[in-house]
């Protein structure tokens, strides 16, 4: 029996499972130096942490034993590299530390970040009725609410809806809340709210408050279906229970699907060869399938974004992502990529300009976007059109809005996070 390497996850208690990608090279003694041999493994996916589908995933078979060095790669852009030796028929359990997402709060403690990754948090999921009895807002540690948007809103009146928005509002239902403790950190489950993504025209946001003030909102995407578990984990942290912090929640909204969470994670960040490398592994199209099937709009709105930032485009694929636009009309993410397509063309006219600058002028009109990458894009399609011709005022103000929104955004996070205080406190955009 050949040996094997199982990597298992130190933040297991904590984080969603996730797909790495892992690079395995033999290593040689070469006279006094040791030499690097042909990739056994060249950015392999493998499955660590918390999974229904068992070991087998978490697994890489070597050829011999020997030494070897192991490169793994996170989505959230952390990194292990090791060398081991393992002999014939063992099983070496290699741990990786640091799937868990750079703190919100602090995006500076990326390079200060301790190695081991631990965190000493609780685990405390707490979900409450709507129609439970409400602890006053004055004893309210933190709370969260699902607020339903009827009407549309566009990019630019998202301002005033953040300014105004009301705690609790008859929009909104609380799904969490928690009187005043000294727990550091709070994690609860969203399951699908059995919204008909097929049928609504509303959109939902999350709106995580502290002390009765509404400090986070984040795009939604309810209705996302998984196979075998609940869509969505939400996480909530503090840096402390006392003094200033002791209200300023920082919250992130994590997809457990491993495969789709950790596509989207690497999306964030724009690393499309890791992205395209989980797209087109055998589970990457497995789940594809199986969201497709569902008529997945969230899903494959990250699939449209891919499409459009790798450049792997032909006519099929352009009608597949103007579909997706024209079918789900209250969501700006299709508009979006079909923007930045029509930019990226071979040799962009003014054709291709004017038909961007319509794509994103639909963009701006159904909203924030749903997914980070998307606003950045948003950005950089609007800066372009603007460089092309400073006088179009129409793209100026919308380049305006999403730079406000960009200003207040969790960068780090999937799904689109605004910091509610810092975005109200921005100049108004008109």
């Amino acid at each position: 029996m050949n040996p094997v390497i199982i990597l298992e996850s130190t933040d297991e208690l904590n984080e969603p499972a996730r797909e790495v990608l892992c690079s395995v090279w033999p290593l040689s003694q070469d006279g006094d130096e040791v030499a690097i041999g042909t990739p056994i493994f060249s950015d392999h996916m493998v499955q660590v942490g918390v999974s229904l589908s068992g070991r087998e995933n978490s697994t890489l078979a070597l050829p011999e034993p020997g030494s070897y060095l192991v490169d793994v790669g996170y989505p959230n852009g952390h990194s292990l590299r090791t060398t081991i030796t393992v002999d014939e028929n063992q099983r070496y359990r290699l741990l990786v530390s640091g799937l868990k997402r750079v703190p919100i709060t602090d995006i500076s403690t990326l390079r200060a970040r301790r190695s081991d990754g631990e965190s000493s948090f609780g685990w405390v999921p707490r979900v409450l009725a709507a129609g439970a009895r409400r602890v006053s807002v004055r004893k309210q540690d933190i709370e969260v609410s699902a607020y339903t948007q009827q009407d549309e809103l566009t990019l630019t009146g998202l301002y005033e809806f953040a300014s105004n928005i009301k705690h609790p509002a008859a929009q909104s239902e609380s799904i969490f809340t928690r009187a005043i403790t000294n727990e550091l950190r709070h994690e609860i489950t969203l399951g699908n709210s059995g919204v008909e993504v097929e049928r609504s025209t509303a959109r939902r946001w999350l709106i995580v408050s502290g002390k009765g003030k509404a400090q986070t909102l984040i795009a939604y995407p309810d209705g996302w279906a998984c196979e075998d578990s609940d869509p969505f984990k939400l996480i909530m942290e503090r840096k402390s229970n006392g003094g200033k912090q002791r209200f300023k929640w920082s919250a992130s909204l994590k997809l457990m699907d491993p495969v789709y969470g950790s596509l989207v994670e690497y999306l964030t960040r724009r690393d499309i060869s890791s992205t395209l490398s989980i797209s087109e592994s055998d589970r990457g199209k497995a789940a594809t399938a199986l969201y497709r099937k569902k008529q997945n709009p969230f899903s494959a709105a990250a699939a449209a974004y891919l499409l459009a930032l790798s450049g792997v485009m032909d006519q099929k694929h352009y009608a597949w992502v103007e579909n997706l636009c024209f079918k789900y009309m209250w969501m700006p993410d299709g508009a979006i990529a079909l923007g930045w397509i029509s930019l990226n063309k071979e040799t962009p006219d003014g054709m291709a300009y004017t038909e961007a600058k319509s794509w994103f002028s639909q963009a701006w009109s159904r909203g924030l976007p749903y997914y980070t990458v998307g606003l950045h894009v948003l950005i950089d399609g609007l800066t372009l059109l603007y460089r092309v011709d400073p006088s179009d005022q129409a793209v100026r103000s919308m380049l305006s809005a999403a730079k406000a929104a960009d200003v207040a955004c969790v960068r780090t996070e999937p799904f689109t996070t605004l910091e509610i205080s810092r975005y109200v406190s921005l100049p108004r955009i008109s």
